[in-house]
């Protein structure tokens, strides 16, 4: 029988969130949670519930990440039990487009886990800032942050760090593609050439970008991240009125979100494909 060891559970929960496995990753969230309530460790079960905030994160729940990032303080012991669910927290506040709250709180666990050189946490903070930035109309800035973003994950060896951060990128530049959101007069003129260089190379970009996401060892083949990957190409060739590779991509986006439930993310899919007929 396995003995039970709280720090080495929690690693194991989330290598499992960063390879995508999310049955397993919850698995692991739900045994340190039912472990901490066995011996009346109030840090495990925070630590449990940290887990979960992150896979509803993954899976677009902005509003369920947002609670269940709040909940781990009540069970906190030490700072890092503090600070990680804030990182969460911010990340979900800025893609609820609560810029200015969630910068705020983005900031204040950046600048302690830097304090600390705890970098590897720091890694899940810069893509969301690059993220808020382009949200609140810095657009060119955003989109560069990014691409540094990539660069220095990849430098350091750390794949799994680059690929998320280039599905953020994705993300953005396919908004922009699609053009599926009506931009402000003042953000117009300030990004204007920024913006007329992703209609024109937005989408060999994204193809780029998504390429190295799927060619990617570490991630499973059947995990949440290869499903987005495969929506994301999907939406790109619905927006480029290419239906039967949007067909093919999203069909096979679905085919793995099923397995995980009914999420944000899988609805996005189902969407698509009810505009395309299917």
């Amino acid at each position: 029988m396995r003995t039970f060891n709280t720090g080495v559970e929690l690693l194991i929960g989330w290598q499992e969130i960063n390879r995508g496995r999310v049955n397993e990753a919850r698995e692991a969230a739900h045994e340190l949670m039912r472990h901490g309530r066995s011996i009346d460790d109030p840090r495990s079960i925070g630590l449990g519930l940290g887990l979960l905030s992150w896979i509803a994160y993954f899976a677009d729940s902005y509003v369920e990440a947002l609670e269940y990032s709040e909940q781990p303080l009540a069970f906190a012991i030490t700072p890092f039990d503090r600070y990680v669910p804030m990182v969460v927290k911010g990340c979900a506040l800025v893609l609820l487009r609560r810029t200015e709250e969630g910068s705020i709180v983005l900031k204040e666990a950046r600048s302690h886990f830097a304090d600390d050189g705890c970098f590897y946490v720091v890694t899940a903070v810069d893509p969301a800032l690059g993220v808020c930035r382009v949200l609140c109309g810095d657009i060119g800035n955003g989109i560069h942050m990014l691409e540094e973003l990539i660069l220095q994950e990849e430098g350091k060896g750390h794949r799994i760090g680059a690929d998320v951060t280039r599905i953020f990128l994705s993300e953005i530049l396919l908004q922009i593609v699609s053009q599926n959101e009506r931009v402000p007069l003042t953000t117009l003129a300030k990004n204007l050439l920024t913006l007329l260089k992703v209609m024109l190379t937005g989408s060999s970009r994204i193809t780029a970008l998504i390429a190295s996401v799927m060619d990617n060892p570490q991630l499973d083949r059947e995990a949440p991240f290869i499903g987005r990957a495969q929506m994301i190409l999907g939406l790109l060739y619905k927006a480029k009125k290419k239906r039967a590779l949007a067909f093919q991509h999203l069909i096979e986006a679905k085919r793995i979100l099923l397995h995980f439930g009914q999420t944000p993310i899988l609805a996005r899919v189902e969407t698509a494909l009810a505009e395309l007929g299917q």
